[in-house]
């Protein structure tokens, strides 16, 4: 049974049938296409409640519980997780099937913390996270904008995934929630401001950026009884080891400001030279209004 990474409800809502996501690799793929196998226990059971729930968060336009906070992270693993997946099983390159296909299965051992976070959907689950409540980094903020606009970017590598949903804006990445520990309301500190569809972009860039720079991940102790789940987050291991001149464990690489300014060129459609003075290298924002 084949399961839509991206939802039914969610295509219809925002005319999605006949639009196409970009792959690792440049090519696209109908947003109706993106199917992945599934049992049907699986798929009318614990998934099919993360659809119902999120589907209410999206259409309320604000993430207002820890509860929601969790379905929304649930939902946001589910399709990180569903896309890479699928990258797994289509070729790099069809004119030459040597080259393998776009992302090899063994990578999606890298996404383990998302299948721990969708797992927490089929019972209770008690998180002991360091960082927070939950052991992942999710930001949402309110989008003056039209209700029926749709935008999606992610970072494969950097596990982080944002959506633009009408009037919601998501950004969650899969970090055990180290993001968490330079800003619990991300970016400059805006998490449930109103933002303009742009801005909603330059900060969505910002935190992939980031992501892309983790130096760090986490070791956890988890285990299931009949009736609950245990995700526990022992201590943070770097990749590195490099130490930081206040003598701490560098958790983040130094930030990049060139990087960040491709990377919102790319997800506002603005030029680079709005997030970027070419001559000096000086780092410019659009949220100044904000900060």
């Amino acid at each position: 049974m084949g399961e839509h990474v991206f939802p039914k409800w969610l295509q219809t809502r925002f005319g999605l049938f006949d639009e196409r996501l970009t792959l690792i690799n440049g090519t696209f793929i109908p947003y109706r296409s993106l199917t992945v196998p599934c049992c049907a226990e699986c798929n009318t059971g614990f998934l099919s409640r993360i659809e119902t729930e999120v589907q209410e968060v999206v259409e309320r336009g604000y993430v207002e519980t820890s509860a929601d906070r969790l379905t929304v992270a649930r939902w946001m693993s589910k399709i990180l997780v569903g896309i890479l997946v699928k990258e797994t099983a289509l070729l790099l390159d069809r004119k030459d099937p040597t080259l393998g296909n776009i992302v090899t299965a063994d990578f999606i051992g890298e996404l383990a913390h998302c299948q721990l976070i969708l797992q927490s959907a089929r019972k209770p689950t008690r998180f002991g996270a360091l960082h927070g409540t939950f052991p992942f980094t999710l930001y949402w903020y309110r989008i003056d904008g039209p209700d029926n606009d749709f935008d999606l970017s992610t970072d494969i590598v950097g596990q982080s995934i944002a959506m633009r949903l009408g009037k919601l804006g998501l950004a969650f990445v899969n970090d055990g929630g180290l993001q968490m520990i330079h800003g619990e309301k991300g970016p400059y500190g805006l998490e449930g401001l109103t933002v303009l569809p742009h801005q909603f972009g330059e900060l969505a860039a910002r935190v992939h950026t980031k992501a892309s720079l983790r130096d760090a991940t986490h070791f956890y102790l988890n285990s299931e009884t009949p009736t609950h789940l245990t995700i526990e987050q022992q201590d943070v291991r770097p990749f590195t080891g490099t130490m930081l001149a206040g003598g701490e464990i560098q958790v983040f690489q130094p930030w990049d400001s060139f990087m960040f300014a491709v990377r919102a060129a790319r997800v506002t459609r603005l030029e680079e030279s709005v997030f970027m003075e070419t001559t000096t290298g000086h780092e410019m924002t659009t949220l100044t209004n904000l900060i």
